[in-house]
Parts: C-alpha cells; sequence; structure tokens
C-alpha cells in the first residue's frame, strides 16, 4: 500500500479556490516557480511535488497516526465519538473550534508573508549587513557542517517549499470550513464566510497570533523561526487529532506527520551552520547576533500555547493537554534543540567528537568556566520562560499583575530578565521604562525599529493602565 492509500484529496469550492489564486498573485507569486517538476527535483528528487488540495485521513488509517501523536490516549485513536458536521456541535463547541481553526487558517497565510522578506533578498542578490555576512560565513566555513542547504539558490528555494507547504495547510483549514455548509447555518451568521474573508484580507502585522506579526528582518528570523515557532505548530497538529469535530481531526496526520518535518529540520540546519559560521569567525557577526534574536522569538513561541491560565476548555475535547503542559513539554524539547547548536559549536572550535562536546558543554554550563578557548558567552541559551511574556505565567511569585478589563491574575508585564530574576528596585519592580532599556540591549537592533516593538511599547510595557503590581503576599 502507498503513502497516499492513507489519504482523500479533493479540491477547494470553486469560490474559495479563486480567493486563494487570488491572495497567491499578492503575496506568492513564485508558487509556479516551486511547483514546476524540473526545478524541485534538482533540490528534492526524492520527495513529490507538493499539491494544493485538501488532503484528509482516511478514517480506516486515522488511528495508525493519531496513536503517535502528544500525550494520545486510546480515545484519541477513534472517530466514533467525533462530530462530522458543525451543525452537531454545541454552542460553546462551535465557537471554540471556529476560533482554532481560524487561528491557524491565520498562521499558514502570515507565515508565507514572513518568509518572502527573506527570500527576496536571496534572489534578487540585495543581502546587506549581517545577512550578507552569515551568507557568506557560512559558505567559508561549510566544511564544518554537513547540513547547510549549499547554495543561494537552494536556501531561497528550501524557503519556498516551505511556502507552499504553508499555502497546502491553508488549503485544508480552508476545506475543514467551506466543505461543510454547516459553518455557514448558525444564528443568521455566515461564519465561515465572514472567517475567510478576515482571513484574506490580514495584511502582515494583523494575523491572530503574535509571533506572526513579526517580520523577518534578517536570515537569523527565519532560521530561528522555523526551528522554534515551527515546532509549537508540531505540538498544536499532535494535540489536535483529538479534535471533537471529525473533518478538524482528519486533518492533522498528513500536516503533522508528512509535512511539518521538513520546517523544523531546515531551521534546525540553518540555525546550526549560523552558529558555526558566527563561532568560526566567518563573518562580522558573532554568536550574541543569534542569542538576541533567540531571545526575540522564544517568548512568543511560549505564548502560542496560550495563557497558562488556561486551556480546560479544549482538554479532552478538541487536544490532548492542557496549554501550560504541553508549553512545559515543548520547552524541554527545545532545550534539547539549543544543547544540538552548542554541541556544533563546541566541535567546529575545538574538533573534537559528540560526545566529547557534549561533555564540554556540561561542564562549561555547570562551573561557567572557559573549556577549550569557549565559555558561557561563546554559546547560547534559552531565555527563563518569564522573560518579555505578556500572557499567562501562573506560578508564585513576589508581585503580580491585574488585567484591567479581566481582573485576571498573572505574572506578565512585569520586568523578569533573562535568567527570570524580577528587575526591582527597594522591593519593587523597576520602572517600565527601565525595563524598557534593559530589553534594549537584549533583543536584536533590527527588531528595536521595527513596528511590532512600537506596538509591544504602546500596548503592555509603557501602556498607562497598567497600574503598579499587587503585592502577591498581601492578598
Amino acid at each position: 500500500m502507498g503513502l497516499m492509500d492513507h489519504f482523500d484529496q479533493q479540491p477547494l469550492p470553486k469560490r474559495w479556490q479563486e480567493e486563494s489564486t487570488h491572495w497567491q498573485d499578492t503575496y506568492f507569486q513564485e508558487l509556479s516557480e516551486v511547483q514546476d517538476e524540473a526545478q524541485w527535483n534538482r533540490f528534492y528528487p526524492e520527495r513529490p511535488v507538493t499539491t494544493l488540495a485538501v488532503i484528509q485521513a482516511r478514517p480506516d488509517s486515522f488511528g495508525t497516526y493519531a496513536s503517535k501523536a502528544l500525550a494520545a490516549v486510546p480515545e484519541t485513536s477513534v472517530l466514533t465519538h467525533r462530530v462530522s458536521r458543525a451543525e452537531d456541535l454545541n454552542d460553546e463547541q462551535f465557537h471554540i473550534a471556529l476560533k482554532i481553526i481560524q487561528a491557524q487558517a491565520s498562521t499558514e497565510l502570515g507565515s508565507i508573508q514572513q518568509h518572502r522578506m527573506v527570500y527576496s533578498k536571496l534572489d534578487d542578490g540585495s543581502l546587506t549587513g549581517v545577512d550578507r555576512e552569515i551568507v557568506e560565513g557560512i559558505h567559508r566555513t561549510d566544511g564544518y557542517s554537513d547540513t547547510y542547504p549549499g547554495t543561494l539558490e537552494a536556501l531561497s528555494f528550501s524557503a519556498k517549499r516551505v511556502c507552499v507547504e504553508e499555502l497546502r495547510h491553508h488549503y485544508q483549514m480552508a476545506g475543514v470550513l467551506t466543505l461543510d455548509p454547516t459553518w455557514d447555518q448558525r444564528d443568521g451568521r455566515r461564519y465561515a464566510t465572514e472567517a475567510l474573508e478576515e482571513l484574506f484580507a490580514m495584511k502582515p502585522g494583523e494575523h491572530i497570533l503574535d509571533a506572526f506579526n513579526l517580520p523577518f528582518l534578517s536570515l537569523l528570523d527565519e532560521a530561528v523561526f522555523m526551528a522554534l515557532i515551527d515546532r509549537v505548530g508540531k505540538y498544536q497538529l499532535e494535540m489536535q487529532h483529538h479534535f471533537l469535530y471529525a473533518p478538524m481531526a482528519l486533518s492533522m496526520p498528513f500536516m503533522r506527520f508528512i509535512e511539518e518535518s521538513y520546517h523544523l529540520a531546515a531551521g534546525e540546519r540553518l540555525t546550526k551552520a549560523i552558529a558555526v559560521a558566527a563561532t568560526l569567525d566567518g563573518g562580522n557577526f558573532g554568536i550574541e547576533d543569534l542569542q538576541h534574536t533567540i531571545n526575540a522569538w522564544y517568548p512568543r513561541g511560549l505564548e502560542m500555547f496560550g495563557s497558562e491560565l488556561s486551556g480546560q476548555q479544549v482538554k479532552g475535547v478538541f487536544k490532548t493537554l492542557l496549554n501550560a503542559e504541553a508549553q512545559a513539554i515543548f520547552t524541554r524539547e527545545v532545550e534539547g534543540k539549543v544543547r544540538d547548536i552548542n554541541r556544533a559549536v563546541i566541535m567546529a572550535k575545538t574538533g573534537v567528537d559528540r560526545t566529547r562536546a557534549s561533555q564540554i558543554l556540561k561542564r562549561i554550563q555547570k562551573s561557567g568556566e572557559t573549556v577549550q578557548g569557549l565559555g558561557p558567552a561563546d554559546l547560547v541559551r534559552l531565555p527563563d520562560r518569564r522573560f518579555f511574556r505578556f500572557r499567562g505565567l501562573t506560578e508564585f511569585a513576589d508581585h503580580r499583575e491585574r488585567d484591567p478589563e479581566t481582573g485576571r491574575l498573572g505574572y506578565v508585564y512585569l520586568p523578569y530578565d533573562l535568567d527570570g530574576q524580577l528587575m526591582a528596585d527597594g522591593g519593587k519592580p523597576v520602572p517600565r521604562e527601565t525595563y524598557v532599556e534593559y530589553l534594549r540591549t537584549v533583543l536584536p537592533d533590527r527588531y528595536l525599529n521595527c513596528p511590532h516593538w512600537e506596538d509591544m511599547k504602546t500596548k503592555f510595557l509603557l501602556n498607562p493602565r497598567w497600574q503598579d503590581s499587587d503585592p502577591a503576599l498581601s492578598t
């Protein structure tokens, strides 16, 4: 039995196919280039060209994939209790399901808008500054990494392959909403139509999840995004094998187990190559550039799981885990990927094998000493999960914030540093302006000049509606 014997394919309804094509003409004109079989086979001869269609697992094959999903239980692998039509969901289930589907569809379109910011520079030869240094540095030090994709053309085509698969994922979500007409038959509202019209109208910076509103201002952003943010997507797809609405659950296997892995691998390869090139003085950039990029993206990735204050409504109905549970597993996995980057750095710098590199890494991290010319500042690390956060964080602390609109409590909008220590003066959190100045020292300069940073300062960091923190111990 061939792979596709486990799946069924169908096109989008005509109207939404046309709307998708119009969107492609605006944001992804390179689609025909990537889908040209001869071009595709130059880079991926072992894999067929991605087909833009709605691809669902066949019911008799679903359990094979669902049983492998994160935190799967026996109920995750069976379809007998699922709802096949949106009209059969109760009001709460309907609106939660719609929100999740719409958010996922938004991420796919947002990701394409982000990636083209980088590959267009690769294609037209307009790389400047640190990007030029990175690309040239990787080529000068490529003998130390057997995973770098190679030429600028290969690097660009890799990004475009990711975009084609992201676009197919959008087709998948659009199909979930439009192939079932009952999404448009509730309370006099045409929910599917409204959702898709809104999605196609979203410009860069207007998407539902914040991680998809940060621009890709450098090749560093693209690499770290794929290594970290696409990994969150993997977790969401696995957990949603449990989705109560059957067409959504049946959408997960092909997306997760056939397509998503490439995005993670491409990000990991590129991030390692950048780290090695920086370590070997491949250009006028250093490991600190990569560290600042991780500092900017990792907090947004954590928040893609949703607030740690919530998740009870979806666990066991739409996902297998609470937000905080999934986030904790994600963090442990990413810590492992950061160790892989650091091992690659140590191996390139010292010439030792992987086992010896692991030993050196443990010694540096445990004692903070310099070993064979490498110390903590020569490696990368994850920031503490409290750093630069805007939602969630329920654990105990000395101070907390109360959202003036909802009254909910959490340890966010507070001046936590990279180590998770509350920056305080006289027992009180430092002024917000002081925290902004601290962030300027640990985030990329390119980010500090983009609209997202200004938006974060206006909405959160310097928003006067956030008053003094409540001392948690006194309440």
